[in-house]
């Protein structure tokens, strides 16, 4: 029962929520699935929103001049069933790389911007017909691997900076854990090895280490949520203090994630031994969905403090925390991911993919709706 009411907690997270990497010889088998289908969509622009502010300007996360036309990974069921999805930023070759999975969530690039992991189970009769499994597959959708293959639930995969491993939580033993495998899919290493469930792993940019989520059940019956970090080689283990979605900053400095005061979800910030906590959003209001710039200087999250859900930015390097909205619009806005670059911001607008500069100017959003999380290549 305990473990059944871990993996409804984890579905639900997942809707809220280098160097080149070495190439390495499947063993495992091909799936065959449909050709790739491309679209060409047409785009809506919406003028540019005004940002409020406090009186001084937003920062800006970068200083790169040139605009760039790069591409995302989504999830969507633009045809009806959800399937891994591919677009430029100038809302141009809509690609879908997936079929016969009924359900999908959190698409990654590597970090060479080759290949894309994601977790999915695949489709019989409108369900799922077994557990969650991880799968690999070429940047275009070639080759798609199932790398797990089990009757295990294995989601949450994450990249290691060089690309070389996968890092992931499955309850293969019984209990949800963090474990490691080769990108291939061999070479599987249980991290964490104790009575509770841990979730959710992130690499630290720089390799060392990895952060997850430990729930934590009570004598009560209740339950929270413990934000904590374990060297990349499983040896060493430490908490750090109650939280969920752990996010490394790119400059593996800080770890941002949420949690809970006086029964808002608030966005917080602390170093990866435990000491700098900070408050970083702090309203009387919901915090979520929340990306750091390529520079570590800003985070862009989701607040529900103007009735709807809008697009913050808040200045981490700020004493007083600057906090600027820069979608301000009547539309739910959510899910923000920042470019390579720095210069945009691609988010959901009422379920539609939308990119932005990161002052919020130059909104425009493409005729496709999506569910979760959007990454950039690259």
């Amino acid at each position: 029962m305990k473990n059944l009411f871990t993996f409804i907690c984890l579905v639900m997270i997942f809707l809220f929520a280098c160097t080149p990497a070495t190439t390495t010889k499947s063993i495992l088998p091909t799936i065959k699935f449909t050709p790739i289908a491309k679209y060409t969509l047409q785009s809506s622009i919406t003028p540019s929103a005004t940002p409020t502010k406090t009186p001084t300007q937003a920062p800006t996360a970068t200083t790169v001049n040139t605009p760039m036309v790069g591409k995302i990974t989504f999830v969507s069921s633009y045809e009806g069933k959800y399937a891994v999805y591919t677009i430029k930023t100038d809302g141009t070759e809509l690609t879908k790389l997936t079929d016969d999975m009924t359900v999908v969530f959190s698409p990654h690039w590597s970090p060479n911007g080759k290949q894309i992991i994601f977790s999915a189970c695949l489709e019989g009769e409108g369900e799922c017909t077994g557990a969650f499994d991880i799968f690999l597959m070429n940047d275009d959708g070639s080759s798609l691997v199932n790398l797990t293959n089990n009757q295990a639930e294995d989601m949450n995969p994450y990249w290691s900076p060089d690309g070389k491993q996968i890092v992931f939580n499955s309850n293969r033993s019984g209990n949800f854990e963090i474990y490691s495998m080769a990108v291939d899919g061999t070479s599987s290493k249980q991290l964490t090895n104790s009575t509770n469930a841990n979730t959710n792993p992130q690499w630290s940019p720089n390799g060392l280490w990895i952060a997850y989520e430990s729930q934590k059940f009570l004598d009560t019956g209740g339950w929270y949520y413990e934000i904590c970090v374990i060297s990349s080689d499983g040896t060493k283990t430490w908490e750090l203090t109650k939280g969920v979605m752990p996010n490394w900053a790119p400059d593996s400095t800080s770890i941002a994630f949420s949690s809970s005061v006086n029964s808002y979800n608030e966005i917080f910030m602390i170093k990866p031994d435990g000491t700098g906590l900070r408050n970083l959003s702090n309203s009387s209001s919901d915090e979520f969905d929340f990306s750091w710039s390529p520079n570590s200087k800003l985070i862009a999250f989701v607040t529900n403090r103007n009735a709807n859900a809008e697009i913050y930015t808040v200045c981490v390097d700020c004493e007083d925390n600057q906090q600027f909205n820069i979608t301000n619009s009547p539309t739910n806005d959510q899910h923000p991911s920042w470019s390579p670059d720095g210069t945009k911001i691609a988010f959901l607008s009422d379920e539609s993919v939308c990119v932005m500069k990161t002052d919020g100017s130059q909104k425009e959003c493409f005729n496709i709706m999506a569910l979760g999380t959007i990454n950039w290549k690259p």
